[in-house]
């Protein structure tokens, strides 16, 4: 056996040899991060692939939280909008002057435009403008004119200020925006809604329930966030549906509804429509509660975006209520007729549906076809025709020689909650 100093003299010969030659050490470490940069650099190509490859599936899919508006941030009690339209500066001072001339509001002061624009293609020039009254109440108003009267700019409503932070969109929907202030225009097409919708809204749709072509404007292209358009006499702001749409910042991705309101008024002059909450209902009767009950009155109509629900029969001062008789009911009846065609009759609840009768025979001009939208007057309309409330449309077509024919109500009557009564601007009968 070889002893334990021979062993270890034969090792230390061995490992003579292999000797690590001067700077080894640096090479290897140098080798070592040289290979780490590589590994690096390949496995960021690979995330940034990988990162590519998901972007793309959420721009095509359109994954992603749906776009959400930013109210600007409020003026004092005022809306806190950017100006729409040429912002006019005479036609602010013209319409300002105007404001200030009319009732007992004026002076007005702090008075800034949302909308100030002239040589509109429907209407001569619109002016939107908020300010303080001489109370320092804030308040907003409509301005339009036309070609009568050498296209003088003319006060059609006179609001208060709306609530800075939870307003989307302002509009005025009216006959009377052209002539003579509190005229009603004598064109078949004369109602007009003007409206006006936050920044950040990219397309703005509006639909009346009296018009079967129902939806104006495609919202996939571009418009500015006023929008004005024209509906028949009987259109009103309770049958107007407005519509904001937001166009996402991702390629190929659809517009997104941001917001869904009713038109939100007409001019001073016309009809006022008082809210009311349906606290009970029967098959042929419903009872709300109404805060401005001093407004309502016997025979008045009671309307929701669709068309009529029913006519007011009794109110209930002290307990704040009206009783309304649905459309349905055996008490309902009331003068009527087809839009358009205007073939007249009368509308009758049976207790479960609704029929129009009394259609004279005999002539091509009283013939009534399926589908075909019945109206009813409103009594606190100066005419039968401005802002008649469709009842019902047509089940089938009418013999030529039958004198009724059974009606379809527009209105869902089973689901109600709210109610619109459409009542005097003067606060009298109507």
């Amino acid at each position: 056996m070889h002893s334990e100093i021979e062993l270890r003299d034969s090792l230390a010969a061995l490992a003579e040899p292999v000797k690590p030659v001067e700077g080894y050490e640096d090479k290897v470490m140098r080798r070592s991060r040289r290979l780490r940069r590589r590994r690096r650099m390949t496995a960021g190509a690979a995330a940034a692939v990988c990162v590519a490859v998901l972007v793309t599936m959420v721009r095509v899919v359109g994954f992603g939280p749906a776009p959400q508006l930013a109210a600007p941030p409020p003026d004092g009690p005022f809306l806190g909008w950017s100006a729409v339209g040429d912002v006019d500066a005479s036609l602010v001072r013209e319409a300002t002057d105007v404001w200030d001339a009319a009732g007992t509001g004026g002076p007005h002061t702090a008075v800034r435009a949302i909308v100030a624009m002239r040589n509109d293609q429907q209407l001569h020039s619109i002016a939107v403008l908020q300010g303080y009254d001489k109370q320092g109440v804030a308040r907003l108003a409509f301005f339009t004119s036309d070609v009568s009267a050498a296209k003088a700019l003319r006060l059609r409503a006179d609001r208060p200020a709306p609530d800075p932070v939870t307003t989307q969109v302002i509009s005025l929907v009216s006959p009377r925006l052209t002539g003579p202030v509190g005229a009603v225009s004598t064109d078949d097409f004369g109602t007009y809604a003007i409206v006006v919708a936050m920044p950040g809204v990219t397309t703005v749709r509006v639909s009346n329930t009296i018009f079967d072509d129902e939806m104006n404007g495609d919202p996939e292209a571009p418009t500015s966030r006023l929008v004005v358009v024209r509906f028949p006499l009987p259109g009103t702001a309770q049958s107007t549906t407005i519509f904001g749409f937001v166009k996402p910042n991702r390629p190929l991705a659809k517009m997104t509804k941001v917001f869904e309101v009713q038109g939100d008024g007409g001019t001073d002059e016309d009809p006022r429509a008082v809210p009311g909450r349906v606290l009970s209902a029967t098959g042929q009767q419903i009872v709300v509660a109404v805060q401005q009950i001093q407004a309502v009155r016997r025979g008045q109509l009671a309307v929701v975006t669709e068309g009529l629900v029913g006519r007011v029969t009794a109110v209930d001062v002290t307990r704040g209520e009206a009783t309304i008789d649905l459309v349905t009911s055996t008490g309902f009846a009331g003068s009527a007729y087809t839009h358009i065609s205007d073939v007249p009759g009368s509308v009758r609840g049976t207790g479960t549906s609704l029929v129009m009768e009394h259609i004279p025979t005999g002539d091509k001009r009283y013939y009534v076809s399926e589908g075909n939208r019945v109206v009813m007057p409103d009594p606190c309309q100066p005419n039968d025709q401005v802002g008649a409330v469709t009842v019902g449309r047509a089940s089938s077509q009418k013999a030529p020689e039958a004198t009724s024919v059974e009606l379809t109500p527009t209105v869902d009557l089973s689901h109600l909650r709210e109610v619109s009564i459409m009542t005097s601007s003067t606060g009298g009968d109507c």
